[in-house]
C-alpha cells in the first residue's frame, strides 16, 4: 500500500496543529464567555434540556428522527451572561447546528437588527 505522501511547507510555516492552536488561543480571548460553556450551571442545562427533548428540532421540521447532541441558544446572546444562561434553548444534532443554525444567523446578521414587534397573545 503507498505511503501518503510529505507536506512540504515553506520555511517558517507552522504545521496544522500549531495553526489551530493559536487560532482557538485568539477565539478563546475575543470571546471571552466562551468560558461560560464549562460551568456547572451550564452542563445541568445541557443535560436537561438534551433530556427533555432528545430530538433535533430542525430535523423533527423535516420529518426527520435525530438524537439531538447540542444544546442550542435559540436567540443570541451576544456574550450577556444572563441572557446565556436564561435561554430560550433548543435541542439540535450537530449537523443541523453546525449548518443550518450557522446559515441562519450569518444571514439574519447581514440583514441587520430587525424592530421588535409588539406581543399579541
Amino acid at each position: 500500500m503507498p505511503s501518503r505522501p510529505r507536506v512540504l511547507r515553506p520555511g517558517g510555516a507552522r504545521s496544522r496543529v500549531e495553526a489551530r492552536r493559536e487560532y482557538d488561543a485568539t477565539r478563546q480571548a475575543r470571546h471571552s464567555w466562551r468560558r461560560f460553556y464549562s460551568t456547572a450551571r451550564w452542563h445541568k442545562i445541557r443535560v436537561r434540556q438534551l433530556r427533555d427533548f432528545p430530538l433535533c428540532a430542525f430535523c423533527e421540521r423535516e420529518e426527520r428522527v435525530t438524537p439531538a447532541t447540542v444544546c442550542d441558544h435559540v436567540e443570541r446572546h451576544g456574550g450577556d451572561e444572563e441572557r446565556f444562561f436564561a435561554g430560550p434553548f433548543q435541542s439540535l444534532c450537530k449537523r443541523c447546528h453546525d449548518s443550518t443554525k450557522q446559515a441562519d444567523e450569518a444571514a439574519a446578521k447581514r440583514r441587520g437588527p430587525t424592530p421588535s414587534l409588539p406581543f399579541r397573545g
